[in-house]
């Protein structure tokens, strides 16, 4: 078969491109699509990409394109490779388009009885606090990925904290703000890679947590930029998470409700909060997990660090990734 991988090349390493893939990570996946025996083909996620995929016309497209501008751009190759009838890894128009919209995806998750903290949308600075949204809260661009705009400092403790931080993220990101309670607890992150099929059910991989501690002081309790690009190492990371099968349990009950919930295909990340009374909330969803993974400068996406500690190789992560595509759409 003929699997092409699209994403968007990593150029510079600012915000707004941390989310992009490193050269040194498209050499893996294109030995991990090697090592299932299937040729390599390469698609740049940009403005060329439709007529790429109409000239190339692969078998299969394993997509991990962030997309390039507007708040459903990730939904840009899902729409293509559907025009073109081309399958694809990964979620559908709908899932990444609702994924990036984080407010929406707490609200169809609260309605499929997955716990998300309370919140509210941001639209200018002067919006005043709805009832049953209290401070301290945690301030996030609505329709971005990859921790995009948030650290320590997006935690606001009172109304003046709130007003000026609101104001900086209005003017920067252009987007409206979502603002809800900070819960300062455990996080955990987790996986899932299959789908629901005839026999079959996604498979939960090793439970990631965060540990704060092991980060300089200053970052604080959040999983920012800063935390992740400047500060980042495998070090602050424990995979498996050191926590009782019961909890392990309920993760993964909340994380398969997710998945189905949210129509997400072949794989998926989600980030979770514990507080202090074990009660667990949603963060976020991703149905298209950074895959970097350089052993050389310890530089692991939480998705694949998740899968090694599964007993997965890197290439098999991959091999397994396009073989769900291949079931869920009867390819033989």
């Amino acid at each position: 078969m003929r699997v092409a991988f699209c994403c968007n090349t990593r150029h510079e390493e600012d915000e707004f491109q941390v989310e992009y893939d490193p050269p040194d990570t498209i050499e893996k996946v294109k030995k991990g699509i090697e090592y299932a025996g299937h040729e390599y083909l390469f698609i740049e996620g940009d403005e060329t990409a439709y007529d790429r995929l109409r000239t190339l016309r692969p078998d299969m497209v394993l997509n991990r394109a962030e997309g390039i501008r507007g708040e459903s751009r990730e939904s840009h190759i899902p729409a293509f490779c559907e025009m073109l009838g081309i399958p694809y890894v990964g979620a559908g128009i709908m899932s990444t388009a609702i994924c990036l919209e984080k407010p929406t995806t707490k609200m169809i998750l609260e309605f499929n009885g997955v716990k998300t903290a309370p919140f509210q949308v941001f639209n200018a600075v002067d919006d005043p606090l709805d009832s049953g949204v209290e401070l301290p809260l945690i301030l996030k661009p609505s329709h971005e990925g990859s921790s995009m705009g948030i650290n320590w400092d997006n935690v606001v403790f009172d109304e003046a904290a709130l007003r000026a931080k609101l104001a900086e993220m209005l003017e920067t990101y252009r987007q409206p703000i979502l603002g809800e309670r900070y819960i300062d607890g455990r996080e955990f992150t987790t996986g899932l890679l299959g789908n629901y099929l005839p026999g079959e059910e996604p498979r939960f991989l090793s439970v990631l947590e965060v540990d704060f501690s092991r980060f300089p002081e200053g970052l604080g309790n959040v999983l920012g930029q800063k935390a992740k690009t400047i500060f980042d190492t495998s070090d602050h990371y424990v995979c498996p998470a050191n926590i009782p099968e019961s909890l392990r349990l309920r993760l993964e009950e909340a994380s398969l409700k997710a998945f189905k919930a949210l129509d997400i295909k072949d794989w998926a990340r989600f980030d979770w909060r514990m507080d202090g009374d074990g009660e667990i909330y949603f963060l976020e969803a991703n149905p298209l997990p950074g895959i970097d993974a350089v052993e050389e400068e310890d530089e692991y996406s939480f998705y694949p660090m998740m899968a090694l500690a599964s007993d997965m190789t890197y290439d098999e992560m991959i091999k397994q990734l396009i073989e769900a595509a291949f079931r869920r759409y009867g390819i033989k």
